[in-house]
């Protein structure tokens, strides 16, 4: 598939993802794009410059219309997920990893950012729904700015299996809804973390929350009564960060 953007394919060149061949497109300029050519040279990655209209026409074959791929395409192996445990074989209880599991969440935008602010916030992985979400599609990768390359993408049939094998493993299962157990600001998160966040039009889906071992909340000084959902994920997961770091 193609990738896009010039933040994604860097992060993609640093982290040795499998690229198979770039393209420019002959206006793009600056540092942004020689750093590229640069490292594509480095790595071995054959960087081909196309003219304005040859780009143009490969970038309609390629990227969802409307799409900013600011000058620069590459073409990539498909990203391929873990398996819950493979995720599991690789992670060590005693650290308390976190694990964000996006449920239903459709929007390519919204789960890219999801997975942007998880990899900054030291989320070990992101489980998803191998039916009713969002694909990891070069949109999702060009939201995340690159950060898709450095966070584990769990792919799972059954999600609320999924969840009982987590639960199984020492994680406890946090949900959020507008009126929880807890305050998303509690201290609360001292054990391995499994984090739901649902869909802004329905939330968390009754057949998954009913495995919730606690519920969060964040609590709203204004007069609207929810945050969208990249947002909320967010601010929980930085808050966990938050808090382990004063105990550290």
């Amino acid at each position: 598939m193609y990738i896009y953007g010039r933040n994604p394919i860097f992060e993609a060149l640093n982290s040795d993802a499998p690229i198979e061949k770039i393209y420019i497109q002959y206006s793009a300029q600056g540092g942004s794009v020689e750093n590229i050519r640069k490292f594509a040279k480095m790595k071995r990655i054959a960087c081909t410059v196309l003219d304005n209209k040859t780009f143009i026409d490969l970038e309609r074959q390629s990227v969802p219309k409307g799409e900013n791929t600011q000058g620069v395409l590459a073409l990539r192996q498909i990203y391929k997920s873990v398996t819950l445990e493979e995720y599991l074989d690789s992670i060590t209880l005693a650290d308390n990893p976190v694990i964000l599991i996006a449920d239903s969440i459709n929007d390519p935008h919204n789960f890219g950012a999801m997975v942007r602010s998880a990899e900054c916030a030291g989320v070990t992985a992101i489980m998803r729904p191998a039916r009713d979400s969002a694909p990891v599609s070069p949109a999702v990768m060009k939201t995340s700015a690159g950060a898709l390359e450095y966070v584990e993408i769990i792919t799972v049939p059954n999600l609320t299996q999924a969840i009982e094998h987590l639960k199984e493993a020492g994680f406890w299962i946090f949900g959020t809804d507008m009126v929880g157990d807890k305050n998303h600001y509690d201290n609360i998160y001292d054990c391995p973390v499994a984090l739901i966040i649902g869909s802004e039009g329905r939330g968390i889906r009754p057949a998954i929350r009913k495995h919730c071992d606690v519920m969060v909340q964040i609590p709203m000084a204004g007069k609207t009564d929810s945050l969208n959902a990249s947002v909320a994920a967010g601010i929980l997961m930085f808050e966990i960060a938050r808090q382990r770091a004063i105990k550290a």
